[in-house]
């Protein structure tokens, strides 16, 4: 499953809770047609009942999405089918006069739980990928930094691909939070985080590596792409205006290094090399991009 921010997850589980009222209200409103005898809505008779729910419509859409394992889709959607046609087999002799039997009944009605069971499930698997996101910015967490940078250091050491890593760090943040306040300070770090994830490319990654640092994976990139793109954004952080609780506003800059992947050199000592490449940006006086490869021979 794959989610770039806690904003994404929180989307995808309300529409499931969506999904799961719904269809307890579509139960509800089935049982009442049944016990009571009185007419079922056409939504219900009709062969396509199963694609016609906001709930079908919305999960077919997601099918190729990264989030959704083959596996669970089709799960769900079989299940979520056999009872839509077996409450329609069911309503339809109900509206006919004759009688049901037990049995059927129980089969759809474990048809019915197995489908709820399921996709409180799938909610429940979503759910627990929150804790990989900061809670603070919505931007990945230092917890699920390595699973993602030994996966592009493979790439690198076995595919022959190139990545870059960058460390960032607001100047002067202790400054703001003793002029302003911590939830002002905390107020900055949440706009420049936003403007980051915003603007950076589908396939990067931002972590939030503490306090007021900031880690980036730039797969396919090199270091020197890699300076380009992060002095872009260093440039346009410097601009942003970011309005605090108070309503003043008040501009920040950021200081960068970047390293790029090698192989043969593990990810934990390319973030070292970029934290050092961070200091000496700030060394030269901050507000700048410097790269590990800038002062260090390499192969």
């Amino acid at each position: 499953m794959k989610f770039k921010t806690s904003e994404a997850i929180e989307q995808v589980i309300n529409r499931i809770e969506s999904g799961l009222d719904e269809h307890s209200k579509w139960v509800k409103l089935w049982n009442i047609r049944a016990i009571c005898h009185t007419s079922f809505p056409p939504s219900y008779l009709t062969e396509t009942s199963h694609q016609e729910c906001d709930f079908a419509k919305w999960f077919h859409s997601c099918q190729a999405e990264d989030w959704l394992h083959q596996v669970d889709f089709e799960s769900i959607n079989s299940v979520h089918k056999t009872m839509h046609e077996e409450a329609r087999q069911l309503a339809l002799k109900i509206q006919n006069g004759q009688g049901i039997k037990e049995k059927d009944y129980y089969v759809f009605v474990n048809s019915e739980w197995s489908f709820s069971h399921q996709l409180q499930r799938l909610k429940d698997k979503i759910t627990r990928l929150q804790i990989s996101f900061d809670p603070l910015t919505g931007i990945f967490n230092r917890q699920a930094m390595m699973p993602i940078l030994l996966q592009e250091q493979a790439y690198v050491q076995r595919d022959g691909k190139i990545c870059c890593l960058a460390m960032a760090d607001l100047d002067f943040f202790k400054n703001i939070n003793d002029t302003y306040g911590h939830a002002n300070g905390d107020i900055v770090l949440k706009r420049v985080a936003d403007y980051l994830k915003s603007n950076l490319r589908p396939y990067d990654a931002l972590f939030r590596y503490g306090g007021e640092e900031f880690l980036f994976c730039l797969p396919n990139t090199d270091f020197l792409k890699g300076k380009s793109l992060l002095d872009r954004l260093r440039s346009d952080i410097h601009e942003l205006p970011i309005t605090l609780g108070n309503e003043e506003t008040i501009h920040v800059s950021v200081s960068l290094g970047v390293a790029q992947m090698r192989p043969g050199i593990a990810s934990e000592n390319v973030v070292i090399r970029a934290d050092e490449a961070l200091y000496e940006a700030k060394n030269k006086g901050r507000n700048q991009v410097i790269a590990w490869e800038d002062y260090n021979q390499w192969d």
